[in-house]
């Protein structure tokens, strides 16, 4: 297994955050299908960069306890450690927007939330901005960075294509946002984003 995940990302083109994707999610998981196991591939296709809910697994040492209730089926380490990020940060920008409009933030924040120093810096840093597209574009800068941080650990096995499939929704995000009136598709292009592109279209 290990010499598959080797072969599959030594062969896929490297992602630059400031440019456009080299390839399609539905060329990168037709190439997975070729290397890994049908229940991997759905779980790559099925990852999102806007996790609504922490999974149970999201404690990294929850993975290594095997609890009697964790859910079956492929898991990543890695994912898990972002949607605990990823839900710091999203709680972080309820909390001060809720404070800009004088709003209770607590409907609006997940429950059993960690402190992540780095998710409410970026928040902060991103809520300052006055310009949307400016404030979305600093929030993926710090998801991208997030990654990047991660990436040297996880160079060739599964957790890299879950890194790279999740680079991917990014650009692809930005890609859509920029065709045409940029500020008109930046929700459209968030949303896709969530649940990733139509896998069915190809380049």
């Amino acid at each position: 297994m290990k010499k598959q995940y080797h072969a599959l990302k030594a062969s896929l083109p490297m992602l630059l955050f400031d440019a456009a994707p080299p390839l399609t999610s539905a060329v990168f998981l037709e190439r997975c299908e070729v290397f890994l196991e049908p229940r991997l591939v759905q779980f790559l296709r099925e990852l999102s960069i806007a996790p609504r809910a922490l999974p149970k697994y999201a404690d990294p040492a929850v993975l290594e306890d095997r609890p009697k209730d964790r859910p079956s089926g492929p898991r990543s380490v890695v994912m898990a450690q972002y949607a605990r990020w990823e839900i710091a940060l999203r709680n972080m920008l309820a909390k001060l927007r809720g404070a800009k409009l004088g709003l209770d933030p607590e409907p609006d924040l997940v429950k059993l939330s960690v402190f992540e120093s780095t998710a409410e810096t970026s928040a902060r840093n991103a809520f300052g901005m006055s310009d949307p597209l400016e404030r979305e574009l600093s929030l993926d800068r710090a998801r991208w960075a997030f990654f990047d941080d991660l990436e040297w650990r996880h160079l060739f096995d599964f957790e890299a294509l879950c890194i790279y499939r999740c680079k991917l929704l990014i650009l692809e995000k930005w890609t859509a946002c920029r065709a045409g009136d940029p500020a008109k598709n930046l929700t459209a292009a968030a949303a896709r984003a969530e649940h990733g592109p139509d896998p069915t279209q190809k380049e």
